[in-house]
């Protein structure tokens, strides 16, 4: 099961000098999934992640963010091996971490274990 939300607030610069809405999103993605939905594609837009949570339940999970297009997401973070009850939290970072490919969704694949609740704050550029 995956629950989603979306909220607005505040902007940044990109770096072409455009003011963008900066954007959170929440998912909780349960063990065992591939390209579970985090932020939907944007028609000829890019989502950049600005800072992220990762907290993993009662049981060690790997969790990896995609881009998704029309097939098979394509891994662009690293793969976080969560332990138990543990993850990760990323400050905001203006530059980003990283980001989809042109009009696709942002998407998070775990591995065995237990859901993973993950929170984004990002732009579309």
């Amino acid at each position: 099961m995956i629950n989603q939300n979306v909220t607005v607030g505040g902007q940044i610069f990109d770096e072409n000098g455009v003011l963008c809405t900066v954007k959170y999103a929440f998912a909780n993605v349960a063990a065992g999934q591939t390209d579970s939905s985090i932020v939907a594609a944007v028609s000829s837009k890019k989502i950049r992640v600005l800072s992220y949570l990762l907290q993993a339940g009662s049981s060690a999970t790997n969790f990896t963010f995609n881009s998704k297009g029309g097939g098979a997401g394509t891994a662009i973070s690293m793969l976080h091996a969560n332990a138990a009850n543990g993850g990760v939290a990323r400050a905001v970072n203006e530059h980003g971490y990283f980001q989809t490919n042109s009009g696709e969704a942002l998407t998070a694949t775990t591995g065995a274990g237990a859901t993973t609740g993950v929170q984004v704050t990002y732009i579309e550029t």
